[in-house]
């Protein structure tokens, strides 16, 4: 079908929809029914082929077995780990979901034991700057600090693989044609190991950071039901807001909410070219911001506005400057080239779901910059340093920067 024969993505998108739930209701000609002959007229169209049967069938590791006649054991296992283009690309498959959720296990479990270790490096260093006093008012940022070491470890290491493993790929060069290479030879492109695994790593650390937010946001509080003092109204167990709720928790929900749909889409839709670039702006950028948080919660002053300084710079160039006018100009501009290799009405459906995306976390991203053009404010006319993404309306011990300072 030729681009202008289409019809619009929402249409044939609700279409889709509302032929599925028909043909649960076992309704396969709902169409013929609407009345004055309006389904034959405007939905006579021909809805496309599911996505399983127009992309490349991955290898499973079953179908690994089969084909290289291995016997199921540790060896086959590693062999098929290191294998390029397998079911571990597509995040949506068995093979990745079971190994997503032992990573993220394992990631988990990490963390479970460096960041109590990071917290105490934390107690210490605000100990041996401000006294025991400190020490004792201050727990809930002494529990943020160890999170905020291991994040800055993650987004370190991830950054300097990236930089390492992307360097020479062609999408970053314009001299080897550029962005036009993350949709050209669509849906053949090869899917690299390093590149499997990069996204395997990348996803179970975004699934883990929406653990890690609830539980930094929320406590469960139990109440014994047998006590004598409790109140009729009272519930055998609530949830409540915990001290360590970050100030933009909607945001920063909403955010993960998107980072997750992004991933697993992009992978589901072997757009995980694009998908690297999108991790790799976020990961850099994230780098001075895990420092300028470390050195606010330690309040040390100088470093703390040198690691703002660098955070706003890097932030403005990647996630202002080159995720929406180089990423998400491609987006629009270059991803119909997908079409010499997808149908025409799969590309026009599903695109507008990822425009929303990508529209939702830029807007994400131009807020976070009002808030840090709000902290420059406070440091350039009020001499004060809060961190309005960790509380809204200002923080009481707040760092004071004198003349001189």
């Amino acid at each position: 079908m030729r681009h202008e024969d289409c019809p619009s993505g929402a249409l044939i998108g609700i279409t889709a929809i509302l032929n599925s739930i028909f043909s649960l209701c076992h309704c396969p000609h709902w169409r013929d029914s609407i009345p004055f002959g309006l389904g034959t007229k405007f939905l006579s169209f021909e809805l496309p082929k599911p996505l399983s049967e127009q992309l490349p069938k991955m290898p499973t590791y079953a179908d690994f077995l089969i084909e290289n006649h291995y016997e199921n054991n540790f060896y086959s296992l590693r062999e098929y780990a290191r294998t390029p283009s397998t079911a571990l690309a597509v995040l949506t498959t068995k093979d990745a979901m079971v190994t997503l959720f032992f990573l993220v296990l394992i990631l988990r479990q990490i963390k479970s034991f460096v960041c109590p270790i990071f917290c105490q490096v934390g107690r210490k260093l605000g100990r041996s700057t401000h006294g025991i006093e400190w020490e004792r008012n201050n727990e809930e940022k002494i529990s943020k600090f160890g999170e905020y070491v291991f994040r800055l470890i993650y987004h370190s290491s991830v950054s300097i693989f990236g930089l390492w493993y992307f360097w020479n790929k062609p999408w970053w060069n314009e001299d080897q044609g550029g962005t036009r290479t993350l949709w050209e030879n669509y849906p053949n492109q090869t899917t690299e190991t390093g590149m499997i695994w990069y996204y395997l790593v990348q996803s179970a650390y975004n699934l883990d950071a929406v653990a890690s937010l609830i539980q930094l946001s929320f406590v469960i509080k139990l109440r014994n039901p047998f006590a004598s003092n409790k109140k009729p109204s009272e519930r055998f167990a609530s949830i409540e807001w915990s001290p360590t709720c970050r100030g933009d928790f909607r945001e920063m929900a909403i955010h993960h909410v998107i980072t997750n749909l992004l991933v697993i889409g992009s992978s589901h839709f072997r757009f995980t070219r694009i998908g690297s670039m999108v991790f790799m702006v976020h990961d850099i950028s994230d780098v001075p911001v895990d420092l300028s948080k470390l050195a606010n919660f330690m309040k040390w002053k100088i470093a703390t506005i040198v690691c703002f300084v660098s955070m706003v710079m890097t932030w403005a160039i990647t996630r202002l400057g080159i995720l929406p006018f180089v990423i998400f100009k491609s987006v629009l501009l270059e991803s119909q080239l997908t079409t010499v290799g997808l149908d025409v009405r799969s590309y026009y459906m599903w695109r507008p779901f990822f425009y929303v995306l990508f529209i939702g976390i830029i807007a994400l991203h131009i807020f976070w910059f009002l808030l840090f053009l709000k902290i420059g404010y406070a440091l350039a006319f009020k001499k004060e340093i809060h961190d309005y993404t960790e509380h809204k309306n200002g923080e009481q011990d707040v760092i004071v920067c004198k003349k001189g300072q």
